[in-house]
């Protein structure tokens, strides 16, 4: 009986939280997107303009026998939530479209432009990195102490590649090269894969740890969804062009916040392994007396991948 009871209540606890995110993520966006379709439909490319249109059109269904009938007004609003809904969860599916252009190399047609625009960020990271290397070099001529100019020039060049990617580029995206460099950076410092050990990593984390993680990676699938919605909305341009630009702020919005996102997601797994890897490796019987190292982390790796 406990075990049962137990049960229903994360049952009953997992069932609040999907009607939660249901509401909250689903229902709005899907319910704006309708009046904009809506309007657009009914004003068309000809009176894109004229409000008016949609004013007398809500007039006339306001004075409609069926929108004083309870019945009537119920199956509407049940419709319209319904539609809202299912209108949030393709633009949700869409959404895994718009993180894997983020992330990856670009699918299907736009493969060749992704590779040109990667191969275009290579280029501007590599003139980057040189005019560093150059200022280093001549830092390292003069000895140190460095004079304030040359710590200046330092600082300004590596904020200047860090920009464009803290790892040579090798995606088309900004945020597809922040994961890489953030796998990257971890390998380096620990030689550890962080693929195999962040499940487990996990598990070692305290409350407030994941607490901050799951809200960074939530901010970052907003952003997802949020420039997912402009897939739905350059459709609704066919019919009335103002939704073009509905539909660029969204990718451009989406855009930006994804990357800050990401950003800061990728801050906290970094600090994660930095301050936790050493229980990590005291959890799985290895040997790591002080913080963790190249050979505990190679040590971790090694246990993960099982051979693999």
């Amino acid at each position: 009986m406990p075990a049962q009871g137990l049960v229903n209540a994360v049952l009953a606890e997992l069932g609040k939280n999907l009607a939660a995110r249901w509401l909250t993520y689903l229902v709005p966006s899907g319910l704006l997107f309708l009046a904009v379709a809506g309007a657009g439909r009914l004003l068309g490319q000809a009176h894109w303009y004229d409000v008016g249109r949609v004013t007398r059109a809500l007039d006339e269904l306001a004075g409609h026998p069926a929108s004083r009938s309870t019945g009537g007004v119920v199956l509407a609003a049940s419709a319209t939530v319904v539609a809202s809904a299912g209108l949030g969860l393709a633009a949700q599916a869409l959404g895994g479209v718009v993180e894997r252009c983020w992330t990856g190399d670009w699918p299907g047609p736009a493969r060749m432009p992704g590779r040109l625009l990667a191969e275009r960020r290579r280029r501007r990271w590599r003139a980057a990195e040189d005019a560093y290397a150059r200022v280093e070099a001549r830092a390292v001529e003069l000895g140190a102490p460095l004079d304030p100019g040359t710590t200046a020039d330092l600082a300004r060049h590596a904020a200047a590649r860090n920009r464009i990617s803290l790892e040579e580029p090798v995606h088309p995206c900004w945020i597809g090269d922040r994961v890489r460099a953030l796998d990257l950076r971890i390998h380096r410092a620990y030689r550890l894969d962080l693929d195999s050990a962040w499940s487990r990593l996990w598990l070692v984390l305290s409350g407030d740890t994941r607490t901050e993680l799951r809200g960074a990676r939530d901010v970052y699938d907003a952003a997802v969804r949020l420039a997912a919605w402009s897939g739905p909305y350059l459709v609704v341009a066919v019919w009335w062009w103002p939704a073009a630009l509905i539909a660029v702020g969204l990718a451009a919005v989406g855009l930006r916040r994804g990357r800050a996102a990401m950003d800061a997601f990728a801050e906290l797994v970094e600090s994660a392994v930095d301050l936790h890897g050493r229980e990590l490796a005291l959890a799985l019987g290895v040997s790591c007396p002080d913080r963790l190292d190249r050979e505990a982390g190679s040590e971790i790796t090694a246990i993960l991948r099982k051979g693999v």
